[in-house]
Order: structure tokens, then sequence, then C-alpha cells
């Protein structure tokens, strides 16, 4: 409700502020000459605060949680570049509590649907399919993580948020009542020298396949952000990359030099004169790199690594050089603390050099 304060201000006059709170609305906060001022203005707030609650609570009553999805699919997925992951997790709470009015949808309901489908299994691919790794007809069935389940919580609570913030449909989010169950930690895995060597000979039986993972291991840059690449957009002379498809939606540039710099003038020559993008099939659809890495992959016998894991490589290649959090986040387009991890095994591999130079200048 209203709390009006007196207080003296730069003249030592006296001042009269005022702030009105109600559950589900930012605070108000004014000041006027005259407490008689103040109190009006605070029951003037206080009425249409109640008069917004009241038609929020008639709202949440009338909509139901389909139909926040359903305008939320229409209005806000389109913009978003998990688009289809997103619309995938949403139809999954449509069809679970879809039929809730906006009201009805509790914490604990948003838990009993979460339970159920950590318990549910799918299976990532089809004896049948050509790109499937599956042997015989046996399936291999698989459990959502609690990194995917965080992820579905995720996608329901910004429905939730956008009726709140911009529709005036709802007054709370009952998500954010639900704790999330947190992500595990997640394993490092980054190429040895022998096994670099090993994946490089065997991509560079593919020049195109080997100039996207030389790219990779130069810039640190994420796949999408490579395959997406325009001719328009690269630089040979300076060995500029612009990256404008990028995780945080924030231009980012690259540099290359040496053998990717030479690799990327060569691929340079055999590119389509029909096609701006730098990285095409055959068929001048955007390059699949999948399927080829992963046969390099077998050849080379690196064993349990992706394409991603050659960030993770770069990364840690430059944290053994000496990069700081600070250059690792310029140079890989990282926003969180992720970084560290990167610094930290460095250190660990420094533990060894700092363990000779003590030996040499100490003794063992």
């Amino acid at each position: 409700m209203a709390t009006i304060r007196e207080r003296l201000d730069k003249h030592g006059k006296p001042r009269f502020h005022v702030q009105v709170r109600i559950a589900g609305f930012p605070a108000r906060t004014n000041s006027f000459k005259t407490e008689r001022l103040a109190k009006r203005w605070a029951t003037t707030i206080e009425a249409e605060m109640i008069e917004g609650r009241a038609f929020r609570n008639v709202e949440a009553r009338r909509r139901s949680f389909a139909d926040s999805i359903d305008r939320y699919v229409e209005e806000i997925v389109p913009t978003k570049r998990d688009a289809r992951t997103r619309l995938i997790r949403l139809r999954w709470w449509k069809e679970k509590l879809g039929r809730l009015k906006l009201a009805e949808v509790s914490p604990a309901a948003i838990i009993e649907a979460r339970s159920k489908l950590a318990r549910e299994t799918f299976t990532r691919s089809k004896p049948e399919s050509k790109r499937s790794t599956v042997k015989g007809n046996e399936q291999r069935k698989f459990r959502r993580s609690n990194a995917t389940l965080d992820r579905y919580h995720a996608a329901g609570s910004h429905v939730f948020s956008v009726a709140r913030r911009e529709w005036q449909w709802v007054q709370h989010n009952p998500f954010e009542s639900v704790g999330r169950l947190g992500e595990a930690r997640s394993r490092v895995r980054f190429l040895s020298e022998e096994e670099r060597a090993r994946l490089l000979t065997e991509t560079a039986k593919d020049p195109q396949l080997h100039t996207l993972v030389v790219l990779a291991l130069a810039t640190a840059a994420r796949v999408g952000e490579l395959v997406n690449l325009r001719w328009s957009d690269v630089d040979l002379k300076a060995g500029r990359l612009l990256l404008r498809v990028t995780k945080n939606a924030q231009e980012r540039t690259a540099w290359v030099t040496g053998e990717a710099l030479r690799l990327l003038k060569e691929h340079g020559k055999v590119r389509r004169l029909d096609d701006d993008r730098m990285f095409t099939s055959e068929k001048g659809k955007l390059y699949r790199h999948a399927k080829p890495f992963d046969v390099a992959c077998q050849a080379a016998r690196v064993e349990d690594f992706s394409f991603h894991g050659l960030r993770h490589s770069a990364a840690t290649y430059l944290a053994r050089e000496g990069a700081s959090e600070q250059q690792l986040k310029a140079i890989g387009g990282w926003k969180s603390g992720v970084v560290s991890r990167y610094v930290h095994l460095a250190a660990a591999d420094a533990k060894c050099i700092q363990r000779k130079m003590n030996e040499k200048i100490l003794g063992k």
C-alpha cells in the first residue's frame, strides 16, 4: 500500500515522498510539497492498480494456458533463433496443461507434468533411417537430462512472463515458484596433440570439411556461426570474418592467419558464383557437416568427440598460450563465466611446468 515520508529538500523546505506498492505491480514513487497532495496521488494510483489487478484476475480465469501458448507461438516464437526446438517444447506443455485456465496453472501441476516428462523414454534415431547409427532392429532408449527438463521449464515460464508483462493476462508466473533441477557439470573434451593430427589428416580428404574444421580450431567459433558465413562478410586481405549469426545475436569479428587463411583463400577459388554462402552442399543447400565429420572422427580413432569439441579445444589451446578470461570472451563470444574452466585447464597444465621449475631451482 502507500507509504509517505516527510523529508527536507536542499533548501530546508519539507517534501513528502510517497511510495505505492501492491503485489504484482512495480512500485510507484513521487514527491509533493504537501501531505494532502501526496495522499491524493497515492489514492489514485492504488485505485488504478486495483482495477488492473481485477482485470488480470478476469483474464486469468477466462484464458487458458493453450490460448497463451497459441498467441506466443504466433507473435514471439518467429523472433527466436531456437524457434524449432522451442515450438516442440511449447506443444508438449499445451498437450499436458493446455486445458487449464491460466489461474489454474499451479506449481504443483507444473512439477507433476515435469516429473512425467522425466520418466518418459525416447529414441534418437530409427533403424530404418538413412542416418541411423542403430545396429539391427534394436533402438536405444534414453531419458531426458536435467538440462533438457530445465529448458522445457524455461519455455513454459517465458509464456507466462510475456502474458504478465505484455498482455496483462496474469498477475504472477507460477513457473517462478518451481525450482530448476540444475545442469550436470559438463566435461570439457578437447583434442590431444596426437588426436588433432590424426583428425586433420582425415578431414584433409574433404576440402570443404577440412576448411570448416581448421576455421573452428583457429577461431573458437561455433559451427553455426561458421556455416552461416557469407563471402560478403569476409575480408581475405585482412583475414577478417564478420560473424553475423551468433548465439547471443551480437555480431562478432574473428581473425584468421596462417594455414586457416591459406585454406580460406583456396576455398574461395572454387566458390559458387550464384551463391554468396561460404559453405554449401552439392545441391546448393546449407552445408551439413555432421555426417562427414563423424566419419572422419571414426577413421582417425577420435572417440566421444563432437564438432563442438573443436570450440572447446581452441579455447583450451588459447588458455594455454596465456589468454585471459576477458580475451577468451572477446575471441569466442562467451557471455557467462564458462570460460573459467578453460583457464583452470591451463592452470592444471602449468602445474607440471611449475613442478619442473621447482625441481630445477630447489631440488627434488
